[in-house]
């Protein structure tokens, strides 16, 4: 299963909604997969703390444990096309947005997330919350 952000985000602060999900989540040896986009913006969250180092080590420490799914063409392709869809739309989504949802996609996986608004309406696209 694709987690996004938030949900890297809700494990490192012991949400507890996350921490089920997660524990649920193991129970059935699900994998929790992350894409580049979520990596890319953990990232940007490390170096905008003022904490930096210290945020850094968590973040090694939960990304390592993880499988990683690159931005590749297919998921580009396809995060533009969704990207464009929703633009034409004129309904906002953030551009690593689009990419994990082309990424969740094309690997065939869930994406797990608690924004389910930011990914609403993207066909062939599955979600789940916690």
């Amino acid at each position: 299963m694709l987690v996004d952000t938030t949900f890297i985000i809700d494990i490192m602060l012991n949400d507890k909604a996350a921490i089920r999900k997660a524990q649920e989540l193991a129970d059935t040896s699900t994998p929790l997969i992350v894409g580049a986009p979520t990596i890319f913006e953990l990232y940007v969250g490390v170096g905008l703390s003022v904490k930096s180092q210290e945020e850094k080590v968590k973040i090694l420490d939960v990304l390592k444990s993880l499988t990683h799914l690159p931005l590749d063409n297919q998921s580009a392709s396809r995060a533009g096309l969704i990207y464009a869809e929703r633009t034409r739309q004129a309904r906002k989504i953030d551009t690593e947005d689009a990419m994990l949802a082309g990424i969740a996609i094309e690997n065939h996986q869930p994406l797990l997330t608690r924004n389910i608004k930011d990914f609403a309406g993207i066909s062939e696209l599955r979600v789940e919350s916690y």
